[in-house]
């Protein structure tokens, strides 16, 4: 498992990787596969959040828990996993009707996994700082463990970081945005807060347009005009003047201090 001296450990711990979550989201169902699969079994317009924070509870989990916890999370996953089988019923993304799909399908287990990495190397880079590419490869060595617990192979894992950029823009050139992941984008993009905060949707479509690969932002149709990209730009540069002032207590998640405080314990 990961320390805290490992590069895995202090990007995982950045609460504001969040801001990534939805680009994270409308990537994994640009699959056309993923899509129906989310569509078929998930009520992203009844609890468009859900998704996001179960994904994240299980992320904190195995990265910052002990063996046990990572497995235990790991077949928390697993269980609803095995549920999210079908099939599609009519033509999508160049696949037939009848095309059968499964949430533990290695190959859709790999891509979920390549988008919360990718996703978290581009929030990282430009809200906190751009990674050397020996930060990269360690990071994802380092993060190809997590991936076995959810039943990718090792033969399906690049072995490196550039192996993991060439799956990356192959698996991209593949995607389709289809109907079923143009209505989830609808709802994952549209924040029910309570109160409402004005400009926070907006905020969002802005923040997602500029992380998305430009070939996915287009398909999903996402705003690209110079005034979205001002926005972005000006979010990422006071993210990046204000993060070193605020107390670490609230810039990590508490997953990372319990795990901290846990290695501590076992040393002395």
């Amino acid at each position: 498992m990961a320390q805290p001296h490992d590069v895995l450990w202090s990007v995982a711990r950045e609460r504001l990787l969040l801001l990534g979550g939805p680009a994270a989201l409308l990537l994994q169902v640009a699959h056309p596969l993923v899509a129906e699969a989310v569509a078929a079994h998930s009520d992203y317009h009844a609890e468009p959040a859900h998704r996001l924070l179960t994904t994240l509870q299980a992320t904190l989990t195995v990265t910052f828990g002990d063996t046990t916890q990572a497995r235990q999370a790991a077949r928390r996953v697993g269980r609803r996993h095995a549920t999210v089988t079908g099939a599609i019923t009519h033509p999508v993304g160049g696949l037939p009707a009848g095309t059968p799909y499964s949430a533990a399908d290695p190959d859709l287990a790999l891509w979920v996994h390549a988008t919360l990495v990718w996703t978290a190397m581009a929030v990282h880079d430009r809200y906190a700082r751009p990674l050397p590419t020996a930060e990269r490869d360690a990071y994802w060595r380092q993060a190809k463990p997590f991936a076995r617990l959810f039943g990718v192979g090792d033969a399906a894992l690049p072995p490196d970081w550039a192996g993991f950029v060439d799956y990356w823009q192959q698996a991209v050139d593949a995607l389709q945005v289809t109907p079923a992941a143009h209505r989830i984008a609808s709802d994952v993009l549209r924040p029910r807060l309570s109160p409402p905060l004005p400009g926070v949707a907006h905020l969002a479509r802005a923040v997602t347009s500029d992380l998305l690969p430009a070939v996915i932002r287009d398909g999903y149709r996402l705003p690209c005009r110079r005034l979205h990209r001002t926005e972005a730009r000006t979010l990422q540069a006071a993210v990046r003047f204000l993060r070193p002032h605020v107390p670490a207590r609230y810039a990590y998640w508490p997953h990372y201090f319990q795990a901290v405080q846990r290695i501590a314990a076992t040393t002395l």
